[in-house]
């Protein structure tokens, strides 16, 4: 596996490895707004945006035998999110409904994995409440999203839309790129990501990273990649974690709840984590043995 290169810095973490450690892809996967892979915004960015887009998305997750952040699907996901309050007779596409997504199979009647499977509820969306409505105007459309703008603008001034804060960062990373980003190294296009403004590397690595461990129908994670990336199951119900035998509730053999799963593990720590993990628990005063 080749090695992480942390943005801001050099490291020797494995992609992987460092991705378990940060619980990526459950902190992410709770908060996601829906985002189908399927359904890429024309018009929204340019081809020259799109471009930059992808190339900063594989900065915050690099290709290599697993896909990046643009494999995975973040370009479409931010042209689907940033257009989410387009169409005033839909439902904006911000959370997925539920509760299955058609993954697992029914139980049968003894509780076991049967041959049928629920539809997936994930496709259609939920309506939002006012409440919920104006935080998500506010946080995709920015001050101009609600009808007084946002609450601390005269006293900050007013926030930008997600797809403007992308616009002009992008604007400003093309403008700075010597050779153009197309024509440099790997490394070369992470120093240029790393030069740019903080709140801009700030919202590329969140939106990359929910891109890339939100259930598949948010609009990345193409192909389950991201869950496989970091060994994450991915929704269990309605088959559950345990099935009722008539008399008491038996754990699934492949998935206990017990115990770890069968087998051995398919990503060990490595000696990097290791000493990572005992760095911080010694700084934190704790004992690593």
């Amino acid at each position: 596996m080749r090695k992480l290169p942390l943005v801001g810095g050099r490291g020797a973490v494995g992609r992987r490895e460092l991705i378990r450690l940060i619980g990526g892809a459950a902190t992410v996967l709770a908060s996601q707004p829906a985002c189908k892979s399927d359904h890429a915004q024309s018009g929204v960015f340019t081809d020259d945006e799109r471009a930059t887009l992808s190339i900063f998305a594989d900065v915050v997750i690099p290709p290599d035998e697993d896909p990046g952040g643009a494999a995975l699907g973040a370009v479409a996901y931010i042209e689907r999110l940033v257009t989410a309050f387009d169409d005033p007779s839909a439902v904006p596409a911000i959370f997925a409904n539920g509760p299955f997504s058609g993954r697992q199979p029914l139980p049968d009647a003894a509780g076991h994995p049967s041959a049928n499977f629920p539809q997936n509820d994930f496709a259609s969306f939920i309506e939002l409440d006012r409440v919920n409505e104006a935080a998500w105007r506010f946080k995709v459309l920015g001050s101009a999203g609600l009808p007084n703008g946002g609450p601390n603008d005269k006293l900050k001034g007013a926030v930008l839309s997600i797809k403007d804060q992308l616009k002009n960062g992008i604007a400003a990373a093309i403008a700075s790129a010597d050779p153009p980003l197309a024509q440099q190294s790997p490394d070369d296009q992470l120093g240029t990501f790393n030069a740019q403004p903080t709140d801009f590397k700030d919202l590329m690595i969140e939106l990359v990273t929910e891109a890339a461990f939100c259930a598949p129908e948010y609009g990345g994670n193409v192909g389950l990649g991201g869950w496989k990336m970091v060994h994450f199951e991915g929704d269990s119900q309605p088959l559950g974690y345990s099935q009722w035998d008539g008399k008491n509730f038996v754990e699934r053999p492949d998935s206990p709840l017990s115990t770890a799963n069968p087998g051995p593990d398919p990503s060990p720590i490595g000696s990097d984590v290791d000493a990572l993990l005992k760095l911080v628990i010694g700084f934190l005063g704790g004992r690593t043995a």
